[in-house]
C-alpha cells in the first residue's frame, strides 16, 4: 500500500517492460512520451488500487484502441507487474488480488486489437 509503493512499482513495472522484447515497443518511446507513459501509468494505478482518483477511467479505453495490444501482451505486463510486486515484498495474496482486479480492464486495453483481428478475419471469409 501506500503512493510511495504505487510510484516504486510502477517504475519497476516501466523498467522491466523496457528490458521485456515482448513489450518494449510500447514503452520505447522519447523520453518526453516516456515520461508522460509513466506519470499516467501512477496516476491511473493511483486511484485504480485505492488511492486518489488521479485519471479519468473513461480514457483508458481510447488511450490504447491503436496500439494493438494482445491479449498475450497483457498477461506479460501482468506478470512484469507481479514481479515488481514480488520484489517490493508484496505479500502474494495482495499479488493475486492486484492481478484480479487488474483484469477486470483487459477489454478496455484490447478492444482495439480484437476488433481489427475479427474485421481481418471478416474479410478473409470473403
Amino acid at each position: 500500500g501506500g503512493d510511495l509503493n504505487i510510484e516504486t512499482a510502477v517504475e519497476m513495472l516501466y523498467n522491466k517492460a523496457l528490458q521485456d522484447s515482448r513489450v518494449r515497443s510500447f514503452f520505447e518511446k522519447n523520453q518526453r512520451k516516456m515520461m508522460n507513459i509513466r506519470k499516467r501509468m501512477y496516476q491511473f494505478m493511483s486511484g485504480f488500487y485505492g488511492g486518489p482518483a488521479l485519471y479519468d477511467m473513461a480514457n483508458l479505453k481510447p488511450a490504447h484502441y491503436h496500439m494493438n495490444v494482445t491479449d498475450y501482451h497483457f498477461d506479460v505486463m501482468l506478470d512484469l507487474f507481479a514481479k515488481a510486486l514480488t520484489e517490493l515484498g508484496v505479500h502474494p495474496d495482495a499479488i493475486k488480488d492486484v492481478a484480479a482486479a487488474t483484469g477486470k480492464i483487459r477489454k478496455d486495453i484490447t478492444t482495439g486489437c480484437t476488433v481489427r483481428m475479427e474485421l481481418a478475419k471478416k474479410n478473409m471469409e470473403k
